[in-house]
């Protein structure tokens, strides 16, 4: 009788956090993948010029399910993924149901924006904002277990960088759909700035993916060698973070 492979504790840690990890990655490469996807499909399947927007898709015989289908993926990994605040993971959820309301509830045919923020455009600024919220205020909870502080602080400000692009790209995207669509139908401009706004979301998760990685932070917290502190804010200005290592 052949006797089962031994895994060891270590393993164990390492398989656990590689699922993380890969819900990170699946993110950010679904995030990547959506809007070349979007484009070869309507140009080479339907036959068709790029559309107005992104979410123009969901009206397309040949990329509805893929638009629909990638929303729904990103937002159950949302949900699924767990934070290191409670805070993050409440935002994370929040985040995951609004994707899934952005993939079932359409915007207009055209993308024009007639009567002002429509309830699909809704949906993704509170979506980007609550992502941003993450981006500016929970990715650099784990930043303190960057030993040189002068490091820290440039993931940081990438951080920041990436969070403030996740706010300004939706809503640069609807503003022109309020005033620039009506009087350029065949404009596909709304579609380039929504791809940036998906890029900077792809982006925040594979930064944070090389983060933890580099900081071995999901592994620490699995030996229970990790806890979460509020620091005051003259610590902060020295050293993001408030995460620590309570064992070498």
């Amino acid at each position: 009788m052949r006797r089962p492979a031994v895994v060891t504790p270590e393993e164990l840690r390492k398989h656990i956090a590689g699922t993380y990890f890969t819900l990170r990655l699946g993110m950010g490469v679904l995030a990547v993948a959506l809007p070349v996807l979007l484009w070869l499909g309507g140009r080479f399947v339907d036959g068709e010029a790029l559309r107005c927007s992104m979410s123009a898709y969901y009206y397309s015989a040949a990329m509805r399910d893929t638009f629909v289908g990638i929303l729904c993926a990103i937002g159950a990994s949302l949900y699924l993924y767990k934070g290191f605040s409670r805070q993050e993971d409440w935002s994370l959820n929040l985040a995951g149901a609004l994707a899934v309301g952005i993939a079932l509830i359409p915007t207009n045919a055209d993308c024009a924006a007639k009567s002002g923020i429509t309830p699909h455009s809704a949906l993704a600024l509170l979506f980007f904002a609550t992502i941003a919220y993450v981006c500016l205020t929970r990715a650099s909870d784990t930043l303190s277990l960057i030993e040189d502080p002068e490091r820290a602080k440039r993931w940081r400000n990438r951080y920041r960088g990436l969070g403030v692009l996740m706010i300004l790209s939706p809503l640069v995207a609807i503003v022109l759909a309020i005033f620039l669509q009506p009087s350029h139908p065949g404009s596909s401009l709304v579609f380039f700035v929504e791809g940036v706004a998906v890029w900077t979301f792809a982006a925040y998760w594979l930064t944070k993916s090389r983060e933890l990685s580099m900081t071995n932070a999901e592994e620490k917290a699995l030996e229970r060698k990790l806890r979460v502190e509020e620091r005051p804010k003259d610590a902060a200005k020295e050293k993001p973070g408030r995460v620590v290592q309570t064992t070498a």
